[in-house]
């Protein structure tokens, strides 16, 4: 099932669902609650209002959940960690292999499909990156990675746009990443429950600037499992419904690998199989 959060010409923003390419608002729940009734057992058909269905074409994405509690963006893609790491003259930490670690992104960022993206003034080196995301639908703390699977309530698209010279200038203190993230991250263009995934481990990851194919790649490379890394995240935390976690980018999947940054008024493109795709202009 594909669960949105929309506009419709001339309406308040709405919690709903896709089927056969209309869009069906909820009736007194959001998309997050809908991934709880759903482990629930409940179909969530008697839950959409009962009159035709908008065609999808008609109306405006949001983001597909609203005001998520955290933000958690993993670094899991060894070829993407090697290649930013061998740009800055640093190896591979050994480390690196054993921790799937994070960095706290802003939860207030996201912006929806066909939407613009605003850099940082004075930015030179605007980037995208091609990411694998999920959503929580239970709490978690302390679970193990057997039990991760049955956090995971649904998959979603991640653009982590990057002001990349600002954050490598603000990054030699030693931290501060989000500085050159947080002004704008893309999320959707809705979300998929795992009925719809096949095998979230062998997903084609793909990305496109100005209409040219830039990454093709696969989810299956990644090092660690979205399983590993909620076992390794909440295990001395909680972890909530509607906590969203990225896989970070996947390999060669973002400017900075391709020696190539984006400039104003191109158009961004990611898809990734079973999920849809989700486009940005730079503005």
């Amino acid at each position: 099932m594909k669960l949105l959060r929309y506009v419709a010409p001339g309406q308040s923003p709405h919690d709903g669902l896709i089927h056969e390419g209309h869009v069906f608002p909820l009736i007194g729940m959001n998309t997050v609650e809908a991934l709880s009734a759903l482990h629930a057992g409940d179909s969530l058909w008697s839950r959409i209002v009962e009159q035709p269905g908008l065609p999808l074409e008609v109306v405006t994405l949001l983001p597909p959940v609203e005001k998520p509690g955290a933000f958690m963006d993993f670094y899991t893609f060894e070829q993407h960690v090697k290649t930013a790491r061998s740009k800055r003259g640093l190896e591979m930490a050994p480390e690196w292999y054993q921790y799937p670690v994070w960095y706290n992104g802003s939860p207030r960022c996201f912006s929806g499909h066909n939407t613009t993206v605003t850099f940082p003034a004075g930015e030179e080196k605007k980037d995208f990156e091609l990411e694998l995301g999920v959503v929580l639908k239970k709490e978690c703390r302390g679970v193990s990675e057997k039990e991760a699977t049955d956090c995971i309530g649904a998959y979603t698209i991640v653009n982590d746009f990057s002001a990349r010279a600002l954050q490598a200038e603000v990054m030699k203190v030693g931290l501060g990443p989000a500085k050159g993230k947080d002004f704008n991250t893309g999320l959707g263009p809705w979300m998929v429950t795992p009925d719809e995934i096949p095998d979230p481990r062998n997903l084609t990851m793909r990305a496109w600037v100005n209409g040219e194919l830039l990454t093709e790649a696969n989810s299956g490379s990644s090092h660690f499992t979205f399983e590993q890394a909620i076992a390794f995240a909440c295990e001395y935390q909680t972890l909530y419904p509607g906590d969203v976690l990225a896989s970070g980018t996947v390999g060669g999947g973002c400017g900075l690998e391709l020696d190539r940054f984006l400039n104003s008024g191109d158009v961004v493109e990611l898809e990734i199989e079973h999920i849809g795709r989700l486009t940005h202009k730079v503005g």
